[in-house]
């Protein structure tokens, strides 16, 4: 067959065919995008998509004592602005999966962000405190990113890292008035311009543990304006002028665009500063003028939510503009419970009500409130199970399931599942049989004023250690030894504990079963010693503390 001119149609019918072939092929084997949320201290009863059966009653009366007498605002307004601070976060739940027994994997940022970014339990590595972690942190070879990389995903982590040890080298370079002892004001400046606080080691730096581009800070927290902090790959990026959610915001969209021009799929860590410690910064006038109740610090805080949904919807924006929203895995989460009320040395607040609410405790603690978080899923080209789960997850599980979406094989010798049958469809089969956790069970992050003698730098160096057992409707909490004089509970002291509660029917923990279920007790204690055979001991944290979660 030949066209009008006299040539051939069959090399023209064979381009075109494989044109499309390839079209289609290319369009098929697309991987999809991945966008990792994360949140530091957003407390559960704070994400409202948890709170539409919550009433003010269920508010832990403890924290509303402590409200009434050092905030006073109003726990109707809390309890409002919980609801509204985050439509765009609510519409992606809605249509995404919720789960609502989802737990991090400690009660304090660091060992949490190191068991999210291993998969692993970050007491293999050593790793009880933020102390630990400082002293050892990530083992290069172990972030889990480096399996995307793998799948040529092209990555980007930014905002909070705080898994490493930082450079010293830099101290090194500004010295030598820099001792403990002789460091002056200039000094510390000199400290501050160098980006020292936020800088992290090679061999621990983002760009050689599996991420093309890094802006960010390994620190515990960053200035929400005008931080100096902050680094961007190698380089300190001298001082962060503007509200620093909106900039880690520009700077994800920016490495999004970037990859979506040359058509690589890409996974994004974009973990937030916001709400992590107490907001005393107020938060830019478009998001503050949001909420009207008469008190600053509940309007600061849900304002400050507020700007990170914004930027959310800015991103699903710019998402839905190229056409890739559809292939694109969206997981958000927190990395521990909010900090709920409590006080630092009379001038800094906690995060207001509804905190962890229906959940006792805060961060720092091994309550429900200090490891049970807010988590959610969206995917619309790839979810098949839409609504509520009450599986059992970590947040453990993040980085398996991309991989498994990616194409890539879960690591074997990692404590954290791929949640993709979730995902796939509504299976009754459980990703984890039982989770455990241990570390230090703290008051700094929240009860402090009210029930210890020491202040915020002490109390941790006196704190009980604690493991907690959580398997079907059952939790096991073991609390260590009280010492004499430093809890006002327990001014004689207090020899370790073992309580049990049915957290399904009492998640307020109220009301303990360990004398009347002494069979369940041996069960859970014996799943805790197992997983825990093998747990390194703290390099920092009091060995003695430590040995007290050994003996059986």
């Amino acid at each position: 067959m030949k066209l009008q001119d006299g040539k051939n149609i069959i090399p023209y019918l064979f381009f075109i065919t494989l044109t499309l072939f390839n079209s289609c092929t290319k369009s098929e084997e697309k991987k999809p995008n991945i966008l990792f949320i994360m949140m530091d201290d957003l407390g559960y009863g704070q994400f409202g998509i948890y709170n539409d059966t919550i009433t003010t009653a269920d508010f832990d009366s403890y924290f509303v004592k402590l409200v009434d007498s050092l905030q006073g605002y109003s726990l109707d307004k809390s309890l409002e602005f919980s609801k509204t601070a985050i439509p765009t976060l609510t519409n992606l739940a809605k249509e995404g999966l919720v789960f609502t027994n989802a737990y991090t994997t400690s009660s304090i940022c660091a060992p949490s962000r190191l068991g999210i970014a291993t998969g692993t339990s970050q007491n293999r590595f050593g790793v009880y405190t933020n102390a630990d972690c400082d002293n050892s942190g990530l083992i290069p070879g172990t972030h889990l990113a480096e399996q995307l990389k793998k799948r040529n995903y092209n990555t980007a982590h930014i905002g909070k890292w705080h898994i490493g040890k930082k450079d010293k080298q830099l101290l090194e370079n500004i010295k030598p008035d820099l001792s403990k002892q002789k460091r002056n004001k200039r000094d510390t400046n000199k400290i501050k311009k160098s980006g020292y606080n936020g800088s992290v080691t090679k061999e621990q730096h983002p760009l050689n543990n599996g991420f093309d581009y890094y802006y960010g800070y390994n620190h515990w927290s960053s200035d929400f304006y005008n931080a100096t902090n902050v680094w961007e790959n190698f380089k300190h990026a001298g001082k962060q002028e503007n509200y620093n959610t909106d900039t880690f915001t520009d700077k994800a969209i920016e490495f999004i665009d970037n990859q979506v021009k040359s058509d690589n799929p890409f996974y994004v860590q974009l973990h937030y500063h916001a709400v992590h410690d107490s907001l005393e910064p107020v938060a830019p006038k478009k998001y503050y003028s949001k909420f009207n109740s008469d008190s600053h610090v509940l309007n600061n805080f849900y304002a400050h939510v507020y700007g990170v949904d914004a930027n959310v919807k800015r991103i699903i924006k710019y998402l839905k503009s190229k056409e890739e929203y559809k292939n694109t895995l969206i997981v958000f989460t927190s990395d521990n419970g909010a900090m709920s009320a409590g006080v630092y040395n009379n001038h800094k607040t906690g995060s207001p009500l509804p905190a962890n609410t229906p959940f006792p405790g805060h961060k720092g603690t091994y309550f429900q409130g200090g490891i049970r978080v807010p988590m959610f899923v969206h995917w619309p080209k790839g979810l098949k199970t839409h609504g509520i789960s009450n599986q059992l997850v970590s947040t453990m599980d993040i980085l398996p399931t991309a991989i498994a979406i990616s194409g890539g094989k879960v690591p074997d010798k990692i404590d954290g599942k791929s949640m993709l049958p979730l995902i796939n469809k509504n299976t009754n089969i459980p990703i984890h049989d039982h989770l455990t956790w241990s570390g230090i069970h703290s008051y700094k992050w929240g009860y402090l004023i009210t029930k210890s003698t020491k202040n915020v730098r002490e109390e941790p160096y006196f704190a009980p250690p604690a493991w907690v057992v959580i398997k079907g409707d059952y939790l096991l909490r073991f609390t260590g030894i009280l010492e004499k004089g430093v809890y006002l509970e327990s001014m004689a002291g207090r020899d370790p504990v073992l309580e049990l509660f049915n957290i399904k029917n009492d998640p307020a923990e109220s009301h303990d079963l360990a004398d009347k279920m002494p069979d369940l007790v041996k069960e859970l204690s014996a799943l805790y010693y197992e997983d825990s055979k093998d747990y390194a001991p703290p390099s920092n944290w009091k060995k003695s503390k430590w040995k007290e979660l050994r003996k059986t």
